[in-house]
């Protein structure tokens, strides 16, 4: 008997518990992001347009391919499918999302038993094809996968580069989702939600067939008002904050878009927050009363951290919220309570002077342009605390409401024609048809 007590762990515990609290939208996010760290390494700035990732899934098996670089043979062997981030890894040149080492591999152990991965560098190729169940079934002390095939100092047409994940013997309610309308709808707005701003910079990103659309935020940024911004380094990281009010589109601002959305290293993981988290419900202890109230809607906060060291970012451990005890967070955090309070503020001196059931807000805040929210524009906005609004008391004729009762059958029909979903926006359409038409 040897003088030793093992503790490693075996294989299977470890997958188990490696994909036990992960969701599978957030599965495919990894390997997105995996795509777009790629994209990083070959693109700089940002300017991403060219470059596609195409994604299929069905209940019988899953593929992700992209053109955004390649995996490179070295670093294939040696460190993009270890169980953790090794020492000797150095920092990255770029901002990337990857952490711990462990989110590709989470992501396909998560879905089927079997993937194979087929990777093309300019210089360089592999394929690794993996049976999950026979690699569990060997010594745990071999951890290590094997290349099916490899090729070094090659010369590879720039059209073949890329690299492309293919999973099969899906799991079942693996592929119970995957054959859902429902969850390929849920997973699509979670992309857009999540590297929106990533495809607003050009990056492609089609999911069976269909092309999604970037998520950008807009804030008014005009003569009349200018959003104000504090940037700063704290550590490694460094710190953009942002705050205004987002150009109305429609008749109405929509209430649940307002709030504070807050970027690590361009992922989106806190999306239009109005709870204490954010400061926001805070204000109702500290500032008079104030509280989320429509006349906020138009509020739109932004913070983007970003890093060379990923690991040093305040997201949690899965890259889905922020970490509240992180003192990077909690430092911002006092910064972004400031700026509520002063575009908070503003809003209620322009309610103030307007007549009381009057939409002066919304009434000022429309006849202003707003541009996107992009990186390059946080960084043309100069740093400022203070803001300015021209001619804040709006004198605009106060609005009155007007009802009346009609059969519900024609009222459902006008509905589905007007293309709306409330009587009162039936009510609505036809006024202005009436008064365009006749007046």
């Amino acid at each position: 008997m040897e003088n030793v007590v093992k503790a490693s762990p075996t294989k299977e515990f470890f997958v188990n518990m490696l994909v036990r609290d992960l969701m599978l939208k957030q599965a495919i996010i990894e390997l997105i992001d995996n795509s777009i760290d790629g994209a990083r390494n070959i693109k700089k700035d940002n300017q991403f347009a060219g470059l596609k990732i195409d994604i299929k899934f069905d209940e019988n098996k899953f593929t992700i391919e992209d053109n955004c670089g390649g995996i490179p043979l070295d670093i294939a062997a040696n460190y993009a499918f270890r169980f953790g981030r090794p020492k000797t890894v150095g920092n990255s040149n770029t901002e990337t999302t990857g952490i711990f080492g462990i989110g590709m591999k989470r992501a396909l152990f998560k879905m089927g038993k079997i993937f194979s991965i087929h990777s093309i560098t300019k210089t360089t190729e592999f394929k690794l094809d993996l049976n999950v169940q026979e690699w569990m079934e060997k010594d745990d002390n071999d951890w290590d996968f094997r290349f099916s095939s490899y090729e070094d100092h090659m010369e590879n047409k720039e059209e073949n580069i890329g690299t492309k994940i293919e999973i099969i013997d899906l799991y079942s309610d693996i592929a119970a989702e995957f054959k859902s309308e429902s969850f390929e709808k849920e997973v699509i707005e979670h992309i857009q939600r999540r590297v929106g701003l990533d495809i607003v910079y050009g990056i492609e990103i089609i999911v069976n067939e269909k092309s999604l659309v970037g998520n950008n935020i807009s804030l008014v940024d005009s003569d009349d008002m200018k959003p104000i911004k504090k940037e700063y380094q704290d550590g490694d990281v460094n710190v953009k904050i942002l705050s205004g009010i987002a150009p109305r589109i429609g008749t109405k601002y929509p209430p649940e878009e307002a709030g504070w959305y807050i970027y690590c290293n361009g992922r989106l993981v806190v999306a239009a927050d109005k709870s204490s988290l954010t400061t926001w419900k805070d204000m109702e202890n500290r500032s008079s009363g104030v509280v989320f109230h429509n006349k906020y809607a138009g509020f739109r906060g932004i913070v983007y951290f970003s890093s060379k060291h990923p690991e040093k970012l305040p997201w949690n451990t899965t890259k889905t919220g922020i970490d509240e005890t992180s003192l990077i967070y909690l430092r911002a955090r006092e910064t972004m309570f400031e700026f509520f309070k002063i575009i908070g503020n503003m809003l209620d001196d322009i309610k103030k002077n307007t007549e009381e059931e009057d939409d002066g807000i919304e009434e000022t805040i429309a006849k202003m342009k707003g541009t996107e929210m992009t990186i390059e524009n946080i960084n043309n906005v100069k740093e400022s605390r203070i803001v300015n609004i021209k001619n804040i008391s709006v004198n605009t004729v106060p609005n009155v409401t007007i009802s009346y009762k009609k059969p519900k059958q024609e009222a459902e029909e006008l509905k589905k024609m007007l293309d709306v979903k409330s009587y009162k926006e039936v009510g609505e359409k036809t006024f202005e048809y009436y008064r365009d038409a006749e007046c």
